[in-house]
C-alpha cells in the first residue's frame, strides 16, 4: 500500500495482540515479557520475535502495569514504532474480482467498538478502515488488543473531513452506503449496493450525522426482532459486512 504516513509510537499489549503484531511484520522495537509467564507463550513469543530481529526484556508486573496504562497486558507489553497509515486515495485503490468494501466509522469514539469492527473487517475481507481525525477512537493499544491485532493488518486512512472523502469515494466508483434505523429502510439482503461499497456507520449515540446521511446513496438497516430496537454498531458492522461480503460467494 503506497503513500503511508507516520504517527507517534505506540504500545502493543496482550498475548494475541502482541503475537497478531509479530506475525503481520508490524514495527516492534522491543518485547517486554513477565518473569511468570507460562512456558509455551513465552516459546511462542521469542520464536517469532527471533525471526524478526526483536529484542525480548524480562519485566515485572509492575512495570507492564506502567507501559500499558494499567491495561490488561496478560504479561506482554510490545513497544511498536510509529503506526502507519495510508491516504484515502491509496485505501480506494485496488481491483481484482469479487465486492470491495471499505468501512467508514462517523465518530465512533469507543475504541472496543473500534477494535471489534477492524476485527470483523478483517474477518470478512474488507479492504481497510476510514476514520476521522477528529471525535473518532484512535489506533492505540487499547484499540489494538480489542481489535485481537486485527488492526497491525488492516490499512486505515484517517481524514480531516468525512464527508468530503465520501464525495471523493464516489467519483472513485464507490456507492456509499449507510446504517440506519429507519424501519422504511431495506434489510442488508434486500440490497445490492455494488461491487465497490463505502459503508458507513454512526456513532454509538447519535448515528449518522446529518451532513454525512446526505451523502448516502442507500440506507440500509439490520431486521430486529423481540424488545430489541438497535444493535450495538460493532455487531451491527459485522452483519453488514458479512452479509455483502460473503454475498459473491454463496450466490457462486
Amino acid at each position: 500500500m503506497k503513500h503511508e504516513t507516520r504517527e507517534a509510537g505506540t504500545v502493543i499489549y496482550g498475548i494475541n495482540a502482541v503475537l497478531e503484531a509479530l506475525r503481520a511484520g508490524a514495527a516492534v522495537s522491543e518485547i517486554h515479557l513477565a518473569t511468570n509467564l507460562r512456558q509455551e507463550v513465552r516459546a511462542e513469543i521469542e520464536d517469532l520475535a527471533r525471526e524478526r530481529g526483536v529484542t525480548v526484556l524480562r519485566a515485572d508486573r509492575r512495570e507492564l502495569d506502567r507501559q500499558s496504562g494499567e491495561g490488561v497486558h496478560q504479561g506482554v507489553v510490545a513497544l511498536g514504532g510509529p503506526a502507519s497509515h495510508v491516504s484515502l486515495d491509496a485505501l480506494a485503490e485496488g481491483g481484482g474480482s469479487g465486492r470491495r468494501v471499505l468501512l467508514c466509522l462517523d465518530e465512533v469514539q469507543d475504541v472496543r467498538n473500534l477494535g471489534a469492527l477492524a476485527r470483523s473487517a478483517l474477518a470478512f475481507g474488507a479492504a481497510g478502515l476510514v476514520l476521522p481525525e477528529r471525535r473518532s477512537a484512535p489506533v492505540s493499544p487499547a484499540a489494538i488488543k480489542a481489535s485481537a491485532g486485527a488492526l497491525c493488518y488492516l490499512p486505515v486512512a484517517r481524514v480531516k473531513n468525512l464527508a468530503r472523502a465520501l464525495e471523493r469515494l464516489k467519483k472513485r466508483g464507490y456507492w456509499v452506503t449507510g446504517a440506519v434505523l429507519d424501519p422504511d429502510a431495506p434489510a442488508p439482503w434486500e440490497l445490492d449496493p455494488g461491487e465497490r461499497v463505502a459503508l458507513v456507520l454512526g456513532s454509538e449515540g447519535g448515528g449518522l450525522r446529518r451532513g454525512i446521511a446526505s451523502q448516502l446513496d442507500h440506507r440500509v438497516r439490520v431486521p430486529m426482532g423481540g424488545q430489541s430496537e438497535s444493535l450495538n454498531v460493532s455487531v451491527a458492522g459485522a452483519v453488514l459486512l458479512y452479509e455483502w461480503l460473503c454475498r459473491p460467494a454463496r450466490d457462486a
